[in-house]
């Protein structure tokens, strides 16, 4: 009997997609930490779908994957970015696990909102990929705010990358153009592996950043959020930046995880939220007059 993982087992192709397959196949399925797992007949997971080690992980001994998700019920208090965003960060995930695990076969189930390019995503690392013929209609959803138990944010954006960079040094741009289009609001200084990004007139960090080399590889740039008095330390979750190369075409994610804000949520949804989601629209555009540009010389890298 072949293992099959499941996603999207709560909504409702989920659900009827379970009942025809509970006999016929092991099914397994995604679960976060503190979700109640209801009464079903099949394995749930703890793992996190934005997190690519934990992908992997679940992904080992499966056979099928039946891609279906909807990423904005991922238990985040606020959600920044479009749906497509993180419907392709997810499939990255999955694509990049499946080659990792030698998994057989994913089969995409269409819907009327996802771009043909999903599909070119999860089979971009050599796993069959099949789609369903007949897309199915996913009820709207808000991206902005959802509550839950977290008080987390997420933030996920798609940008061109630009002519001649590698993924590193779009990662490394990122905080010395912060310094630069910032000067008069922000400082940024780098100590050893860490980088501190000050508010001007304040001794204490706002936010201190590490790169991580170590989870950091092939077109993944990973920053751990490590302190400052902006971040607040939760329980299981590491708040992290992410830049990604996507494949196939000339373009990169950018996104926040995990971030829990020390502020009131009030507070956070009246300054941070407001000012982190105006930086990185500002940045989208540096990057599209980048790569219209001609190629840098000496564009910077993490060694």
């Amino acid at each position: 009997m072949k293992n099959v993982l499941l996603m999207g087992i709560n909504g409702r192709i989920g659900q009827n997609l379970y009942r025809e397959l509970k006999d016929v196949y092991n099914l397994f399925a995604f679960s976060s930490f503190n979700q109640d797992d209801t009464d079903m007949d099949i394995t749930f997971l703890k793992k996190d779908l934005f997190i690519l080690p934990e992908v992997e992980k679940a992904l080992k001994n499966i056979d099928i994957v039946i891609f279906f998700e909807d990423p904005i019920m991922r238990l985040n208090r606020q959600t920044q970015g479009r749906f497509d965003d993180l419907y392709i960060l997810l499939a990255d995930n999955i694509a990049r696990a499946s080659r990792a695990n030698e998994v057989e076969q994913i089969i995409f189930v269409g819907d009327e909102v996802s771009y043909d390019y999903t599909v070119e995503v999860l089979g971009a690392y050599g796993t069959e990929v099949k789609a369903t013929d007949t897309p199915v209609k996913r009820y709207g959803k808000n991206l902005s705010y959802k509550a839950s138990d977290y008080n987390n944010v997420r933030s996920v954006q798609r940008a061109p990358l630009p002519e001649g960079w590698h993924i590193k040094d779009v990662g490394r741009y990122y905080f010395e153009w912060l310094n630069e289009i910032l000067f008069n609001v922000i400082n940024v200084e780098y100590e050893g592996q860490l980088i501190k990004i000050h508010f001007v007139k304040r001794d204490q960090p706002a936010l201190v950043v590490k790169y991580d080399a170590e989870s950091s590889f092939d077109g993944v740039e990973i920053y751990r959020i490590k302190g400052g008095g902006l971040s607040r330390k939760e329980m299981n979750k590491t708040p992290r930046f992410e830049f990604r190369e996507l494949p196939g075409c000339k373009e990169f994610i950018m996104a926040l995880h995990d971030f829990e804000p020390k502020s009131s949520w009030s507070t956070y949804l009246l300054t941070q939220a407001p000012l982190y989601a105006l930086v990185n629209r500002i940045y989208q555009v540096e990057m599209i007059i980048n790569s219209q540009a001609p190629r840098l010389e000496n564009p910077s890298s993490n060694e």
